[in-house]
């Protein structure tokens, strides 16, 4: 199904590519540019290609007909791929022991043990807790593409 691969967002800014696939090798490079630079614009322009932009997506509206087609689609799709999956039975928890009764027969574990345990579980609480993440820049960055 051809539908099965287009995005529900359109990309907002659609970026025209070779029909090789291949990126745009760019031919008119002025001779004040340095290498840095060259290397940063294409970063940031292929990194401009990656991101999803989600500012957009509450401009898409679809009727309701249409979602309710594209459901329909996805749920027939899931419900003919599921039944072409071999079945698996539940496997039964497995056992540890043959002799159930000389475990629960057995001695306890000593009490210095388990407070050993407990403390050791205090501290890494304790550790765990005083991680704090310092925020040095934001997490959503605008990117400006020259």
């Amino acid at each position: 199904d051809p539908d099965e691969r287009k995005p529900l967002i359109p990309h907002p800014n659609p970026v025209s590519k070779p029909p090789n696939g291949t990126d745009w090798i760019t031919t008119s490079v002025p001779s004040a540019r340095t290498d840095e630079q060259a290397l940063l614009t294409s970063i940031l322009t292929k990194t401009a290609q990656n991101i999803i932009d989600v500012s957009a997506a509450d401009s898409v509206m679809m009727e309701q007909h249409e979602y309710m087609d594209k459901a329909r689609q996805y749920s027939t799709k899931l419900a003919v791929l599921s039944n072409s999956l071999p079945q698996k039975k539940a496997l039964a928890l497995p056992s540890l022991t043959s002799q159930p009764h000389q475990v629960l027969a057995s001695d306890l574990v000593p009490y210095s043990d388990v407070q050993q345990v407990s403390k050791i579980a205090a501290y890494a609480y304790s550790a765990i807790s005083q991680i704090k993440v310092d925020a040095k820049e934001e997490l959503v960055v605008q990117f400006a593409i020259p």
